[in-house]
């Protein structure tokens, strides 16, 4: 690469900086990591300059690059995974939530069941709804504090509740009979 060429790619990602740290915070809401992983594409522009000789435009590809590494961090990016044996942030468990709950003529045998039953149902949904499931109904966490967590938007977030406490009314609907006898 000559070094006019090395100098218009710098003056292209310097040109493209701001607008793309923006870009990639659009996507990310921690300024931090939106700066990490801007240096990422700067490290992959500069690891591929040799290549870079016959991409028309650079522009462009610098933004298919960012995208592709915001799409890499999601991927990466593992939920934090939550007992429901725990204590929770109050310092009760969810056992005693639920227990709050159940009516009172229920002996403790019943209690157990039932609170194994819903235990079991909660574990079965898939990682996401969980997540959310628990974070929301069990933390009482706000969906807006779970979307700058997770950067995801508040719609998807709500829907992922909304499929979770569908498949929790389906699955539990015996135990629902039960209680009202």
């Amino acid at each position: 690469m000559t070094t006019h060429q090395s100098k218009k790619i710098r003056a292209i990602f310097k040109a493209e900086h701001r607008k793309l740290l923006n870009f990639i915070r659009s996507k990310i809401s921690s300024l931090e990591e939106a700066e990490d992983l801007l240096q990422d594409v700067y490290m992959q522009l500069m690891g591929n300059l040799n290549a870079l000789e016959t991409i028309d435009n650079l522009t462009g590809w610098i933004y298919t690059v960012a995208k592709n590494k915001i799409i890499d961090r999601y991927r990466r990016r593992k939920l934090a995974t939550v007992s429901l044996d725990e204590p929770i942030e109050n310092g009760s468990r969810f056992e005693n939530v639920l227990a709050a709950e159940l009516p009172d003529s229920r002996d403790d045998s019943d209690r157990e069941l039932i609170y194994r039953a819903i235990i079991d149902q909660i574990e079965m949904l898939p990682e996401k709804q969980k997540y959310v499931f628990i974070q929301n109904v069990i933390e009482e966490r706000t969906f807006q504090e779970l979307a700058i967590e997770t950067g995801e938007s508040i719609n998807t977030l709500l829907a992922r509740k909304r499929y979770a406490v569908q498949f929790l009314q389906r699955e539990l609907s015996e135990i629902k009979k039960l209680l009202n006898e």
